[in-house]
């Protein structure tokens, strides 16, 4: 039977309502180190991470956390790095490990059937690590590389300047390593950083996927006896930035070879949990977090200043800020500055008409909705909201808390935090 569609008539649509997420299960090593365990049977697949408290914070020579991430897995006692990666290889598994502010992440994927080697190798890396000044020198030379290119573009500079004036450069989130102080690293701060800051400080396993007991169970045998240091559990964490640090608010800084200038505009917002969480979402999102908002509509598509602009906000633990960020021609660098305050401007004394606050708020709750496609999203969602001290249940209504946000909301988030003194940094 031939049926005929008419592509010229839309499908029926319905509005996304709330829904309830996948909990975690919470669990306790005999060291008692938490584990989140996200059961969902779908594929016989397990994704971890173990979440090592320190990273940035604790170190002490700037990059030892960054460069002591890049050289675990590059060799433990009795095999080398090409030795390990084989070794995973034949399990079809992966084990990467990373630094943040706060933390030193260990994340692996690997069949369940397999879960107990990748664990003893995980163990391995935490116990047996070794420091090859080999593979030191090589890691070095990639990420200077990979610094001196990073240090030609603008968008870089800027991002980098902007931190570096909005906290101060002496601050843990301002401060940053140059290519040429990676040149001079010596391989013994890692060793110091790693056995001061990884093994015996206090971690937190996230597991999703196909996982039951036995699974739970090889985690403590692996992890639960290791010594963990009281001490090592209180990070000190930086004062929240109300102020911006820098004297100056607007900061040009030339790249004679440069055909374009990086924007970079901010300000400090809130720290997590807050009660303006939403509300300031959803203002975001309308002035420039989505390919159809106002920054968006007015730089690239209006004017055709640039390929792209996009506003977005951050919060670390006990700090928040937000950000516009574009890439503008460098002979319109001002009117496009002009342009994005003259937006803020209108958001902060025009209502949103109903038609386009209804389109942002479903934007966002279809994004949000498509987000969550994998066991990997799941786990990655509860490590945010356990992070930044959200409830587990926090999304259960989400969807309804952004419906309710209204216009005078918004123009009540822009008034709060955009109307005041605004970091301004271009290079180019």
């Amino acid at each position: 039977m031939k049926i005929n569609l008419d592509r010229t008539i839309a499908p029926d649509s319905y509005p996304v309502e709330d829904f309830v997420l996948l909990k975690p299960e919470i669990f306790s090593t005999r060291n008692q180190c938490k584990v989140f365990s996200l059961k969902n049977a779908s594929q016989p697949i397990l994704h971890f991470s173990i979440v090592i408290k320190g990273g940035k914070l604790v170190e002490e020579k700037q990059g030892a956390a960054a460069l002591t991430s890049k050289m675990m897995g590059e060799g433990v006692k009795g095999m080398t790095s090409a030795q390990i990666h084989e070794y995973l290889d034949s399990f079809g598994a992966i084990i990467s490990v990373s630094n943040d502010i706060d933390s030193f992440t260990i994340t692996g994927h690997c069949l369940n059937r397999y879960f107990e080697p990748v664990m003893e190798m995980v163990k391995r890396y935490l116990t047996e690590p070794t420091f090859s000044e080999k593979e030191f020198q090589h890691i070095l030379q990639v990420m200077i590389q990979q610094k001196i290119l990073s240090e030609e573009k603008t968008s870089f500079l800027a991002t980098k300047l902007f931190r570096e004036k909005f906290y101060g450069n002496k601050h843990p989130y301002g401060s940053s390593l140059t290519s040429a102080e990676l040149s001079e690293f010596p391989l013994q701060e890692l060793e110091n950083y790693f056995n001061n800051h990884v093994i015996g400080a206090p971690f937190e396993v996230f597991i999703s996927g196909d996982v039951d007991d036995k699974h739970i169970k090889i985690i403590d045998e692996q992890l639960g006896d290791l010594n963990i240091s009281s001490e090592a559990a209180n990070l000190i964490y930086p004062d929240f930035v109300s102020k911006i640090a820098s004297d100056e608010l607007k900061i040009y800084q030339e790249k004679e070879d440069a055909v374009q200038t990086s924007l970079r505009i901010g300000c400090p917002t809130f720290k997590l949990p807050h009660d303006d969480l939403e509300a300031f979402s959803v203002m975001n999102e309308t002035l420039g977090g989505y390919f159809g908002s106002r920054l968006m509509r007015n730089i690239r598509e209006d004017k055709g200043l640039s390929y792209g602009i996009h506003s977005s906000f951050r919060n670390e633990i006990n700090q928040g800020y937000f950000l516009i960020a574009s890439d503008v021609k460098k002979d319109l660098k001002d009117l496009a500055i002009d342009e994005i305050r003259k937006e803020i401007d209108v958001l902060a004394t025009e209502v949103v008409s109903q038609e386009e606050l209804l389109t942002v708020k479903n934007y966002m709750a279809g994004s949000f909705v498509m987000s969550i496609n994998s066991n990997i999203s799941l786990l990655e969602i509860t490590k945010g909201l356990y992070k930044k001290g959200l409830p587990f249940d926090y999304y259960d209504n989400y969807v309804s808390r952004i419906q309710s946000i209204t216009e005078q909301d918004i123009m009540a988030m822009v008034n709060k935090y955009l109307k005041g003194d605004l970091l301004e940094i271009a290079v180019g």
